[in-house]
């Protein structure tokens, strides 16, 4: 989930100077019928098995969420890493860990979208529309971008900044003590390492 006070419209990608503060909650799906579906992230390995009651449960496909509907969410995420000069296999890895490419997801706090946006970093990202596949990504991407520039591209505290906010990664000076966010880090560099040169050991 990404949620910042001081962050700079798309269209400036230049470094930033404030922090912001990040929490993790739980993710759902909206159906039609108004009704809501867990999803979290929180409860998932890197290879797609699912946590239940601290057991491992069998690898679990993403709810409602359709071949093709991923096909169109891979291709807003290679256009916006072309545009942003990002790895896509990072933030494609972003995408999957944060909504398993599921542009209905929402979370407790109010992040929603295939990279998990909240209201208020979408509208300092210069994102009209975060329930916009397309927006939602670019939004996402170029806020990835800049943790990247921030922590001079070091893919696991720029993922960690994404995660618990680049306040919490500067105060401890590397990925925080935080469970959700050393899950989260480790998970997505799991999944960089089968699908791109990154390394898993950080």
């Amino acid at each position: 989930m990404v949620d910042s006070r001081f962050t700079l419209p798309i269209f400036a990608m230049l470094p930033i100077a404030g922090f912001c503060s990040v929490a993790h909650a739980n993710v759902f799906e909206r159906k039609q019928n108004g009704n809501l579906v867990e999803i979290s992230q929180s409860v998932w390995r890197a290879d797609g098995s699912q946590v239940v009651d601290g057991r491992y449960g069998p690898k679990a496909e993403p709810v409602s969420n359709s071949a093709q509907s991923q096909n169109a969410v891979r291709q807003h995420i290679q256009v916006a890493a072309t545009r942003f000069g990002v790895d896509r296999n990072l933030v494609d890895a972003v995408a999957w860990q944060e909504s398993r490419y599921n542009p209905r997801a929402i979370s407790t706090a109010g992040a929603v979208g295939v990279m998990q946006l909240m209201p208020d970093t979408a509208r300092q990202l210069g994102v009209r529309n975060p329930h916009d596949v397309e927006q939602n990504v670019i939004g996402g991407t170029a806020y990835l971008r800049q943790q990247l520039e921030r922590f001079g591209n070091n893919v696991p505290l720029a993922l960690a900044a994404y995660n618990a906010g680049p306040g919490a990664v500067i105060k401890y000076g590397s990925i925080p003590p935080y469970r959700e966010t050393q899950n989260y880090v480790r998970q997505i560099m799991q999944r960089l390492s089968a699908t791109s040169a990154y390394r898993a050991g950080y």
